[in-house]
């Protein structure tokens, strides 16, 4: 039964986010056993910024986000609250706790 949990966990993360203030809409791409990738888009600044995964656990999974625009390094951990929300832990350059938003 965890396995299940698991695996539907990573998938339920699939998908477009955004979280207020912010002009980047962060994509997830996850299929049922783990979260693939994780990268930032802003149309607003026509940049694009990866994320590298490093953790994943059940219902949260942990990246490294390095923007070298302007050196801002953070450690990021996501963990799933609903199938539409995600509450996000920002350490490093930036602390604090924000909510992704489900756009698709």
């Amino acid at each position: 039964v965890l396995t299940s949990l698991t695996l539907t966990a990573q998938e339920a993360f699939n998908g477009i986010w955004r979280t207020e203030g912010s002009d980047y809409l962060k994509t997830i791409l996850a299929s049922d056993y783990a979260v693939l990738q994780c990268f930032n888009t802003s149309f607003k600044e026509y940049d694009v910024i990866n994320e590298e995964i490093f953790n994943e656990e059940g219902t949260s999974f942990t990246t490294k986000l390095y923007n070298s625009d302007n050196g801002y390094k953070v450690t990021i951990e996501y963990t799933l609250i609903t199938r539409d929300s995600i509450s996000t832990k920002y350490t490093g350059d930036v602390h604090g706790t924000y909510a992704l938003t489900r756009l698709y």
